[in-house]
């Protein structure tokens, strides 16, 4: 199977992650979709709990953040090739018209993401795409070598490559069992990259790291996981 960087990219289907943070001025609650169940998770524990939606109605939430990880989403530079300006990009690809369109911007690039109404989103104060999420935190790293990024949430791969603060890759596909290692292996060869010395940093600890050793050299922890990052992101 071919890998190819699409600008068209994955949400972790429908079900719901979320994280909730208490303190004494704000109690929040962060919302991360992916098909139709609720998990909570810890940026301590950095395990998922799943939980009832009936949560959403047992406390008095100050603010409630939803991050969504849908497929309909773009990655565009902010300045258009001329010979994008006249496209209708949204109906190119097959958007629906009932759709709501967000656009987003991380450094020189333009996310945008569709997502429907529902009385989730009429009760979310902010709504956001994990790809603005990670691409936000990744593209502050001032390294000059090429380094990719991976993060796991059940069965959807997410890969990043950065280099000098410079997105060269985003996108995302749906796995099952150890095949996420074939889309790396692609990834590698596509970039040309040295699996003896390219670096792989994990946003979570859920891949099988002895499995990625029998292919790849470098391959550690990023300092932050993905639950610290949404923590972050959201103050």
């Amino acid at each position: 199977m071919a890998l190819e960087q699409v600008l068209l990219l994955p949400v972790i289907g429908n079900k719901f992650f979320y994280l909730t943070i208490s303190t004494s001025k704000k109690l929040v609650l962060n919302l991360i979709k992916s098909k139709d169940s609720f998990y909570s998770f810890s940026s301590k524990s950095f395990k998922l709990k799943k939980e009832n939606t009936s949560l959403l109605s047992k406390k008095n939430w100050d603010e409630i953040n939803l991050i969504d990880t849908n497929n309909d989403f773009l990655l565009l530079p902010s300045k258009l090739p001329d010979f994008l300006k006249n496209i209708d990009i949204d109906k190119t690809i097959g958007i629906n018209s009932k759709s709501i369109k967000k656009v987003e911007k991380v450094n020189n690039i333009g996310l945008s993401f569709f997502y429907s109404e529902n009385s989730l989103t009429k009760k979310a104060n902010n709504i956001n795409h994990i790809g603005k999420i990670i691409l936000n935190e990744l593209l502050k790293n001032k390294l000059k070598s090429k380094e990719l990024y991976v993060l796991t949430i059940h069965n959807k791969i997410f890969m990043c490559l950065v280099e000098n603060n410079k997105l060269l890759f985003y996108n995302q596909f749906e796995f099952k069992g150890l095949n996420y290692i074939k889309y790396i292996i692609l990834l590698f060869d596509k970039y040309k990259l040295d699996r003896n010395k390219t670096t792989i940093n994990l946003l979570n600890e859920s891949l099988n790291e002895e499995e990625l050793k029998k292919f790849f050299s470098n391959i550690y922890l990023y300092k932050k996981s993905i639950f610290e990052i949404i923590d972050e992101y959201y103050g």
